[in-house]
């Protein structure tokens, strides 16, 4: 009997919720529309899929909405409204359609961020625990190389890295620097470090020769600095060179500085200077996303020249676009950006002002030196792009490493499917934090810590085992995982699926948090229906059935009814299995249960945070002081 042909799968979960929130495609985005249709086009056994959040399953997309989001779509329509409705009508479908059946003979790929959701990391789990090979595109480590992340992306970053690290087959990058900083954090973590080859990108904008030259966008001479307004990208440094600039020089000599992205996150520092200064009188001014790709290309084609100071990258696409468009990119010497500038980019210390102002006057400023750098520019432009070296990255050419890559996957054995035994009697916590209010909360958690050296707590990675469990255990829309453990919302669906331990009957206790309150849940599994309330600090039994030793238990549950819960969701703080006719174990439950409904309340009454208080008094009618 021949084997199955393999199925390819490309997420592209992260692009289409993208285009939902009517954002401008860019970035890691940017490259799932440009080699996503390259890989489909190669292989006629190969779909775009898209995560049903609610279900946890992936859902391949039609021609219809294949062609309207990615293949031509966001290329040619720039009507955000309509996008974000073609988005949203995929993602509805996505609830109510067929799984994919990913498996022994498939591969999914991930092409975007897989690290933004809690959700999109647990499905991957699930398939690769399934069978199917895993590749993902690794773009940077910006939240371990950079300071300032908060706490939970620092998390949620480095569940990603252990997930990639011990589920995937092979682990591409878009840089080698991305490559090596990939592999000395495996290194630090005593983590196996998948191979993987290095793909370059190239501008996400490009010349297009019109037949007649494009209108100037700006009424004055200026350099343009194309990048998400975050602290990352260091308009800072940009703001007090240019203002060092005008003092030496005269504003009047001195190109204008034209921003141009997003708003993003701690950017405060930069605001406040720029507003306070008026922009240096008019000399710097930022432009948001509201700038269309044919805007952004004109701005391009007739500036001065290109800065891009920023801390850390995993490539620089900004760098790219102005070498494609024969401007000299003034360029920060760090991370990758030596990659995406190559020889023809002029590169500054980081994070010297004195080294960036001399750059700026040496080859911005300076005319005749500017030419001859984009003369040279334009000579090294027209090589050819197979030769190594990355400015000259075409799409063509990452799709072809990426269509490489997926094609040593398959040809690979899996690696070790991830779904552990299931101890009896062994308590499964779904906590974030160890020190939270209520993480430690049973008898049984600091037995098991005592005696094993680690216990299964979500997000905490100390060994192989830590929480592959928990994820391997449930599947489902969850909400974010909280300090406690994770929310259930009425109207979502939650699958725990247990490996019996032993053979017989079987129970699963849930420990669970309403707070304060009462939710009604309904449950159907091998031991039938059944609808009980459950109360803060309480415990769900989940009847397993009788079955065989290594066999599979699944039971399905979702709130009914949320209306008497202050915060109206449910909360799975914890879970172990035992013998149904185990007295004892199920005392010891409770007993748990109730130790942690004492932490709990000692939590709410001892409690300054305004989140939890703040419906309390709600509900007891006091005011918001």
């Amino acid at each position: 009997m021949s084997e199955a042909r393999a199925a390819t799968y490309i997420d592209v979960t992260d692009l289409v919720e993208f285009l939902q929130r009517k954002e401008s495609v860019s970035g890691v985005q940017r490259v799932v529309v440009e080699t996503t249709p390259r890989i489909l086009a190669t292989d006629s056994n190969a779909h775009a899929v898209v995560l049903d959040r609610t279900r946890g399953f992936f859902i391949a997309l039609n021609a219809q909405e294949q062609q309207e989001l990615i293949t031509v779509g966001v290329r040619t329509n720039p009507n955000r409204d309509e996008l974000a409705q073609q988005a949203t009508r995929t993602l509805k479908r996505a609830q109510t359609a067929q799984p994919i059946n990913t498996g022994a003979h498939s591969t999914l790929v991930f092409l975007g961020a897989l690290w933004i959701a809690d959700s999109l990391m647990l499905a991957a789990r699930d398939a690769h625990a399934r069978g199917t090979r895993l590749v993902t595109l690794l773009y940077d480590l910006t939240p371990v190389m950079e300071t300032g992340h908060t706490a939970a992306v620092n998390r949620l970053f480095d569940r990603y890295l252990h997930l990639i690290a011990t589920t995937a087959s092979r682990v591409p990058a878009i840089s080698r620097s991305s490559r090596n900083d990939f592999v000395d954090y495996c290194s630090q973590h005593e983590l196996p470090a998948p191979d993987g080859g290095v793909t370059g990108l190239p501008g996400g904008l490009a010349p297009t020769q019109p037949t007649q030259p494009t209108h100037n966008p700006w009424p004055r001479p200026y350099v343009l600095f194309v990048g998400t307004i975050e602290s990352r990208k260091n308009h800072l440094l940009a703001l007090n060179a240019w203002q060092e600039l005008i003092n030496t020089h005269g504003a009047q000599n001195v190109p204008d500085l034209v921003c141009i992205g997003r708003l993003g996150w701690n950017s405060n520092d930069f605001i406040d200077q720029y507003l306070a200064s008026g922009g240096l009188g008019g000399k710097v001014s930022v432009l948001s996303t509201s700038v269309s790709d044919s805007e952004l290309a004109s701005f391009y084609e007739h500036c001065e020249f290109t800065i891009y100071p920023s801390r850390y990258e995993g490539w620089g696409l900004p760098v790219s676009e102005s070498l494609a468009f024969s401007k000299v990119p003034i360029v920060a010497n760090n991370s990758s950006l030596p990659e995406a500038g190559g020889d023809l980019a002029v590169y500054f210390d980081s994070e010297d002002q004195e080294s960036l102002v001399a750059k700026i006057e040496q080859y911005g400023l300076n005319e005749v030196n500017r030419r001859e750098r984009e003369e040279l520019i334009n000579q090294k432009s027209k090589q050819d792009p197979g030769q190594d070296t990355m400015h000259t990255v075409t799409w063509d050419h990452v799709a072809s490493v990426l269509i490489n890559e997926i094609e040593i996957a398959q040809s690979t054995p899996v690696r070790e499917a991830m779904y552990p035994e299931i101890v009896l009697g062994k308590e499964y916590v779904l906590a974030i934090n160890p020190t939270a209010p209520d993480a430690g909360h049973s008898d049984q958690y600091f037995a098991h810590k005592a005696e094993h050296g680690a216990t299964p707590l979500l997000q905490q990675q100390r060994d192989q085992g830590d929480y592959q469990i928990v994820d391997s255990a449930l599947r489902g829309n969850f909400g974010s995982p909280q300090t406690w453990g994770y929310q259930v919302r009425p109207g979502n669906r939650i699958d725990l699926t247990i490996q019996r331990p032993v053979s017989g009957e079987l129970i699963a206790l849930l420990a669970t948090r309403s707070m304060p309150g009462v939710v009604t849940v309904a449950t159907t599994g091998p031991g039938g229906p059944r609808s009980e309330q459950v109360y803060l600090g309480s415990v769900l039994e989940l009847n397993l059935g009788s079955g065989a030793q290594g066999e599979g238990a699944l039971v399905s549950f979702n709130v009914t009814d949320a209306t008497d819960s202050i915060e109206k969701f449910l909360g799975i703080r914890s879970f172990v299995i035992l013998e149904a006719s185990d007295q004892q174990g199920q005392v010891l439950a409770h007993k748990s249960a109730a130790q942690a409904l004492r932490q709990e309340l000692d939590y709410l009454t001892n409690t300054r945070s305004w989140k939890v208080t703040a419906p309390l008094r709600k509900r007891k009618g006091r005011g918001s002081n």
